[in-house]
């Protein structure tokens, strides 16, 4: 296919894109990274002042690029917003991201006019009612851009300054921090295995702050022998994601999930969360110790474990109904026996039988499990051992442990359907009966193991060419009975035909009769068309 000027400019425009999506999420540079012909024509708030004490005031920030480039088609870009801190470069709160695309408006940011050499944009910027104290500046601390042609402009804190990036804003004095409503583990059970490679530990926190709204946190958690474990978590209002996010549109109440990293050789046992540090958008802090939360056991499988996991059937028979088997694991290392067995699959083919598990003679654990009907196979995914002095053993990938390594599997077939006592009828029909006339093919099917699946049946003439067929899902009576429908074709010719048929089941095997395949013992099943 040809390139043609517009699919030149659509891909152009789908690596500008890219492009920009990429860099926004890069580290800030500490020097302007310029490649290519790209510039910042001008950039500046239409208000360098304001007072938001009573209400929010919207700013429109107004900036436009060039580029010196004539073979540029497309740009696109982001705008960085920060509130000033206490220091030269400093900054606090959440960043807000603009995005700016050539031609295009989203979510806020206007595309005011022009082309890829120099386009114009607007953004109106909510100011904030509160800051630290009554007053704020908002700068403008990162700008990047990047057209089609590969070049891109990125700058960054006082290479922005000759534009006059800021806003003074006199506001109200936020003096509150932010408040935790709740904080627990996310994850299905609060186990994790460690042993000699990392693992993590997801959390969800519920958090508050009506004034600035919240920034950022630190979650500590406290384990056997003083050990400490840290994750951080912030707020991000780039389109491009974020660990905490408002519960609804203007909400003050953020939800975060964050995870918490676990270093290899973590001590095994109980790790509890100590206190959690948050930070509101102008810096306000508080340190809390949340007191409902729940612990979470860290192992590395030391004390107790499993040494073997089997199945008892293996493979099973569920070909035609639901089966049973038995889990086993043969548990090593339990003090005061076993509190919890707990099972899960990968796929929703198998389940626990809703029985206790039991101790088999030989000391192993059996739990009672059904393979569903057409389970080609169940694997184990994980598989917790919880002993009665709270040792506890992980296996799978929900808890980072290693794979139990069990399948369940299905018995393979090698056993075709079969049929026998195959009858015709009619077997004589006038031509002028053809079309209203229903051939059926009677017969016994035997399937062994596999049940029958569907059918192909086709009509031969006497030089074995196809004149009809059909094929279909074919369900025998209970008895084994089975009955097959053929058509003659509109203005069939007299003469004598063969029926063949295939019957298949539902592992794919199948067994073929009459003509192109085995003989059938009572002869050919033969239809003779007569002339009227």
């Amino acid at each position: 296919m040809r390139s043609t000027p517009l699919l030149r400019w659509l891909a152009r425009v789908a690596l500008a894109t890219a492009t920009c999506v990429a860099g926004a999420a890069l580290a800030t540079p500490a020097a302007a990274q310029t490649s290519g012909s790209l510039g910042l024509s001008s950039l500046s708030f239409a208000s360098k002042r304001v007072d938001v004490r009573e209400q929010s005031v919207a700013v429109t920030l107004t900036w436009t690029v060039r580029n010196t480039n004539p073979d540029a088609m497309y740009l696109s870009g982001s705008v960085r917003l920060r509130m000033a801190g206490s220091g030269p470069g400093a900054y606090v709160g959440t960043a807000r991201e603009l995005h700016f695309w050539l031609y295009s408006s989203w979510e806020g940011v206007r595309f005011v006019s022009g082309d890829a050499q120099e386009s114009t944009y607007e953004y109106d910027f909510a100011v904030p009612r509160y800051g630290k104290t009554t007053s704020t500046t908002w700068l403008v601390a990162g700008f990047h851009a990047v057209d089609d042609t590969g070049a891109t402009l990125n700058l960054e804190g006082a290479q922005l300054a000759g534009h006059r990036p800021w806003l003074k804003a006199r506001t109200a004095v936020d003096s509150t921090p932010p408040a935790i409503n709740s904080i627990e583990f996310d994850g299905d059970a609060p186990y994790r295995f460690v042993g000699n490679h990392a693992s993590v530990l997801p959390y969800r926190a519920t958090l508050h702050d009506a004034q600035t709204g919240f920034w950022k946190g630190t979650l500590r958690l406290a384990g056997p022998n003083g050990q400490i474990l840290t994750a951080a978590f912030e707020t991000n209002l780039s389109s491009w994601g974020s660990d905490c996010r408002p519960q609804s549109i203007g909400d003050h109440t953020m939800t975060c999930r964050f995870q918490l990293d676990v270093p290899a050789g973590t001590a095994s046992g109980v790790w509890q969360v100590s206190e959690v540090t948050l930070f509101d958008n102008v810096g306000n802090q508080t340190t809390v110790v949340p007191p409902t939360t729940a612990p979470v056991t860290l192992t590395s499988n030391e004390v107790v474990s499993v040494s073997d996991f089997s199945a008892n059937p293996n493979p099973v028979d569920n070909w035609t109904q639901h089966s049973a088997t038995r889990i086993r694991l043969a548990v090593e290392g339990a003090q005061n026996g076993v509190s919890t067995v707990r099972v899960d699959f990968e796929m929703a083919w198998c389940q626990l039988d809703g029985s206790e598990p039991t101790v088999d003679p030989d000391g192993a654990i059996s739990i009672g499990v059904t393979v569903f009907r057409h389970a080609e196979e169940c694997v184990v995914d994980s598989v917790l051992v919880v002993d009665g002095a709270g040792n506890v053993a992980t296996y799978g990938r929900p808890y980072g442990g290693p794979a139990p390594g069990l399948v369940i599997t299905r018995v393979v077939n090698t056993v075709p359907p079969t049929a026998s006592a195959v009858v015709l009828t009619p077997t004589t029909v006038p031509r002028s009966q053809a079309a209203s006339t229903t051939p059926t093919l009677t017969m016994q099917v035997t399937t062994p193991v596999a049940p029958l699946r569907g059918y192909w049946l086709h009509l031969y003439d006497s030089a074995g060419n196809v004149v009809d067929g059909s094929g279909g899902s074919a369900y025998p009576a209970p008895d084994g009975t089975l009955n097959l429908q053929g058509y003659l074709p509109y203005g069939i010719a007299a003469g004598t035909y063969s029926y063949g048929f295939t019957l298949i089941d539902e592992s794919g095997l199948q067994s073929s009769y009459g003509v192109n395949g085995q003989p059938l013992p009572d002869g050919p099943l033969e239809i003779t068309i007569t002339d009227d």
